[in-house]
């Protein structure tokens, strides 16, 4: 898997990448965060992955700490976690960029970082690298799973 992530990473240097969700972002909700109230703990972006091709998404951050997006054929995709549960990312937020890795004009999705493990007893069982890369299919319109590490959820509309 280092191998896959060092190439993503090189790729993602050399062509022009953006951030999906940046830490301003989450720095954004935190700071607005009001527990009796979902409209604030939201933000929401309209992206340009393609030639005339734009999507809209929402993020948001639940009062447990746990933070994700709605994609096209992605129905939730987590890549903010700091609830203690049996995984959560360090620092929160999996680094996130929007960078076409297969060269065919859209904009896929390229997610890395560190998820530190727990057992069921809150015993720390250590860090793990973790990665994701949904790639854009302008056929169907979705994002597809091309791969992902399981400590990243990401549940696909069905």
């Amino acid at each position: 898997m280092r191998i896959i992530l060092t190439l993503f990473l090189f790729l993602s240097f050399q062509l022009q990448a953006e951030e999906l969700i940046s830490s301003s972002d989450v720095e954004l909700i935190i700071s607005n965060f009001k527990s009796d109230s979902l409209s604030n703990n939201v933000i929401d972006k309209n992206i340009q992955i393609g030639a005339n091709t734009n999507i809209s998404i929402e993020f948001g951050i639940t009062s447990k700490g746990n933070g994700g997006i709605e994609l096209p054929g992605i129905f939730l995709l987590r890549l903010y976690d700091m609830h203690g549960d049996l995984s959560y990312f360090k620092d929160g937020l999996l680094n996130n960029e929007l960078i076409d890795i297969n060269s065919d004009g859209y904009k896929d999705i390229l997610l890395w970082g560190t998820a530190i493990k727990s057992d069921d007893d809150g015993n720390n069982l250590g860090e793990v690298s973790v990665l994701a890369v949904l790639v854009y299919s302008p056929k169907d319109k979705v994002y597809k799973i091309l791969r992902k590490s399981e400590e990243i959820d990401i549940y696909i509309d069905e």
